[in-house]
């Protein structure tokens, strides 16, 4: 991974071979970001997505595999028990042209993987929330 720091924030490039999302995350620690806005494109080949199901409160997940296109990448930083925590959804599309999208659990680059960071010096915190399922941003004061 390579990044440079911009006037908003950071750009990156995320090479062959690294997970995104791990990725992501070391990029915070490293960097201090606890707050910002994520958006990339690139390729990806094994890909796990999840589609958040209410009722049980639980995750249906897919594995994707071989060539696809990160037709978006979308996402934010908070923290989650005082460590970055990056929360990303992608769309990814293979030579077919289909669009699947979800939660992206994980994601292994294959060419390429460009992010923008925009931060914000203050930070977003989440809170765990096992009765709901899912770790809530916590917005007040």
């Amino acid at each position: 991974m390579q990044s440079r720091r911009t006037r908003y924030g950071y750009a990156l490039r995320l090479d062959d071979g690294e997970e995104i999302v791990a990725t992501l995350k070391a990029f915070a620690v490293a960097h201090g970001v606890r707050a910002g806005l994520i958006s990339g494109l690139g390729a990806c080949g094994e890909t796990d997505l999840g589609f958040f199901v209410r009722a049980t409160g639980e995750y249906v997940t897919r594995r994707f595999a071989g060539e696809h296109e990160i037709g978006a990448l979308t996402g934010n930083f908070s923290e989650l028990d005082g460590e970055p925590f990056p929360h990303c959804h992608a769309v990814i599309a293979g030579d077919d042209m289909v669009a699947h999208t979800g939660h992206l659990f994980r994601g292994v680059v294959t060419v390429t993987c460009e992010v923008l960071i925009v931060t914000d010096p203050d930070v977003m915190r989440r809170v765990r929330r096992p009765d709901l399922g899912f770790n809530p941003l916590e917005l007040s004061g």
